[in-house]
């Protein structure tokens, strides 16, 4: 299983690791889950810079709103694609959209088998176990997303858009068991169990 979690994707620094990491993207297929971001606003996406950048690769992209995949399974256009992105926005909205649609129970599956997991803000904030910090994040808390559970696919939180002066007020609020602070142009490579951290490594543990 391979993930690549990124605070923010558009950030220069960032895409070019993501473009090395994958062995660039001619060729590559991608699917694409805006559905963070239209918690936000329907389709505000695609006035994003993340959008602009995936859409400019020479890759063949599929999108897929999990918003429009009520009465059909989105793992259809899904597997066999070589990238999964998840884009940001609103996690506990997003996070209600893989349950719904029951993605989040064949996700493991698919990555075991070879997709590579691109997440971006929301889009990692995800991938952990406990949402209780999503609650409370500085700035941006969504009350109610700690009572959905999150993806699983990594055993800590991942909190992005860091910024030094935001570390006593986490620490305080934090009550989970390990948590990455992340910042702009930084992110986290998991393989299987192997952990890079492109940037400089913070974390918090209980």
């Amino acid at each position: 299983m391979k993930l690549f979690l990124a605070s923010e994707l558009k950030h220069p620094n960032t895409f070019s690791k993501l473009k090395e990491f994958i062995g660039g993207f001619e060729g590559k297929s991608i699917a694409y889950i805006p559905t963070a971001a239209n918690g936000e606003g329907w389709n505000q996406w695609k006035d994003g810079g993340t959008w602009n950048l995936v859409k400019n690769t020479k890759a063949d992209i599929t999108i897929v709103q999990l918003e429009e995949y009520e009465s059909r399974d989105p793992i259809d256009d899904i597997k066999g694609k070589d990238i999964l992105i998840v884009a940001g926005g609103y996690t506990g909205y997003l996070l209600y959209w893989m349950r719904k649609t029951k993605l989040n129970l064949k996700l493991k599956e698919l990555l075991d088998s070879g997709t590579i997991y691109v997440g971006t803000s929301a889009g990692c904030m995800a991938t952990g176990t406990d949402m209780n910090f999503v609650e409370w994040y500085l700035g941006e808390g969504e009350p109610g997303a700690g009572c959905i559970p999150g993806l699983g696919l990594v055993d800590f939180n991942f909190y992005p858009h860091y910024k030094d002066y935001h570390y006593d007020q986490i620490k305080e609020n934090f009550l989970g068991e390990k948590i990455y602070l992340v910042k702009d142009g930084e992110a986290i490579i998991v393989e299987d169990k192997n952990i890079t951290i492109i940037g400089e490594q913070r974390i918090i543990e209980n």
